[in-house]
C-alpha cells in the first residue's frame, strides 16, 4: 500500500536589530545521502585526475598530470584505491536502499513514471515557448535521468574496472576478447561520464541562473522556500497540505 512521505520543514530566525526575520528550509537529503555524495566527489574526481592522463597518454598534459600526483605507480595505487571506494559507495546505497531504509521500494518517487515523459515533451514546448514549464514533483525528469545516468555509470565503471584491475581471474570466466573489451566500455564510459558531470550535471544545479554561482543543497542538505516554489513546486503544494493537515488535529 503507497503512503505519503513526510516532508521535513525546518523555521530558522534571524536577528537583525530590533527586526527577526524567519526563513522556512526543506530537507531535501539525509546526513546519509550527503555522507553518499561527498564520497562520490571524492572518489570521482580522483578517477578522473588520475584515469584522463592514461585515456590520453600523447597529450602534453598527461605527464604533467602523472608527475603532480607522484608519478605513475602512485597513479595507479590512487586509481585503484579510489575504485574500490566507489564499489563500496555503490554497495552501500544499494545495501541501504533495500535493507535499511524503511519507505517501500515501490513507493520511491524516483522512478520514471510516464508524468516525466509528458514533462520532458513539455519542456521542450516550453523552451520554444509554445507552453507553460512543467511543474515538478520530488524529483524532475532532469534529476531522475542524473541519478540513473550515474547509476548505469558506477555499474560500468565498476565491473569493467574490476575486470582490468584482476584480468587473470576473470579470464577463467570469461574470454580474454571481453577483457580487452572491458578496457575500451571503461575508458570511453569514464569520458563521457565526466563530460556529463563537467557540462550538463554542473549547469543543472550551481551554473543556471537560478543557482549561480552554486547550490548549497549539497553541502547543508535543504532547500529554502523560494528554491522549494520554484524547483518543485508540487512537493511544496503537498508539504503545505501536510503541515494544514497537522495544524488541523
Amino acid at each position: 500500500m503507497s503512503r505519503s512521505r513526510q516532508i521535513e520543514v525546518t523555521i530558522t530566525e534571524e536577528f537583525s536589530g530590533e527586526n527577526t526575520m524567519s526563513e522556512v528550509y526543506f530537507k531535501r537529503f539525509t546526513f546519509n545521502q550527503l555522507v553518499q555524495h561527498w564520497v562520490m566527489i571524492g572518489s570521482f574526481m580522483v578517477l578522473v585526475v588520475t584515469g584522463m592522463p592514461v585515456k590520453f597518454p600523447d597529450t602534453w598534459w598527461s605527464p604533467v598530470i602523472i608527475n603532480m600526483v607522484g608519478g605513475f605507480e602512485m597513479r595507479t595505487q590512487l586509481h585503484h584505491a579510489a575504485g574500490i571506494g566507489m564499489v563500496i559507495l555503490g554497495l552501500w546505497h544499494v545495501g541501504y536502499h533495500v535493507f535499511v531504509d524503511k519507505e517501500s521500494l515501490l513507493d520511491r518517487k524516483v522512478w520514471p513514471t510516464i508524468k516525466d515523459a509528458k514533462d520532458f515533451w513539455q519542456t521542450i514546448l516550453f523552451y520554444f515557448r509554445k507552453a507553460e514549464h512543467p511543474k515538478f514533483g520530488r524529483y524532475s525528469w532532469k534529476e531522475k535521468f542524473d541519478y540513473w545516468g550515474a547509476f548505469w555509470g558506477m555499474v560500468m565503471l565498476c565491473v569493467t574496472g574490476l575486470i582490468m584491475l584482476f584480468p587473470f581471474t576473470a579470464m577463467n570466466y570469461i574470454p580474454y576478447a571481453y577483457v580487452h573489451l572491458s578496457t575500451i566500455i571503461h575508458t570511453d564510459e569514464a569520458l563521457l561520464a565526466t563530460l556529463f558531470i563537467f557540462i550538463v550535471h554542473w549547469w543543472n544545479v550551481h551554473y543556471s541562473p537560478e543557482s549561480f554561482p552554486m547550490s548549497k543543497t549539497w553541502l547543508t542538505g535543504n532547500l529554502s522556500e523560494t528554491q522549494m516554489k520554484h524547483e518543485h513546486p508540487l512537493e511544496y503544494e503537498e508539504a503545505m497540505r501536510q503541515i494544514r493537515e497537522k495544524d488541523e488535529h
